[in-house]
């Protein structure tokens, strides 16, 4: 026999279930995590290249999602204000904040 506190929770989930099927059905999309970091994150967006020792900025971010996306990996890297590093292992590297990486993150080609 199923206990009341079961059939409560099962009925809660069924409900919550209803709703999110609903709204599908009606076309209303629910941000993701990624899209929520981004939006809620003031910051503007940075990207940067470095070879060696030489930082250059990189104005244009979708260039810059794929050009790091091109590379072997990223991983969170502290270099000045910026918190990813993306590199091939070589020299050059692109180095974006969190906000860039949470922007590229979102780009059907990442």
């Amino acid at each position: 026999m199923v206990s009341e506190r079961a059939l409560f929770i099962i009925n809660i989930s069924l409900g919550i279930t209803a709703l999110l099927l609903l709204l599908v059905l009606l076309g209303i999309k629910l941000p993701t995590i990624g899209q929520a970091q981004y939006m809620l994150d003031k910051e503007e967006p940075k990207c940067a290249v470095s070879f060696g020792e030489e930082l250059t900025a990189m104005a244009d971010i979708d260039r810059c999602c794929l050009n790091a996306r091109e590379q072997l990996g990223c991983h969170r890297e502290q270099y000045q204000d910026l918190d990813w590093a993306c590199s091939t292992g070589a020299g050059l590297k692109y180095h974006l904040n969190n906000k860039a990486y949470n922007y590229c993150r979102q780009q059907p080609y990442w």
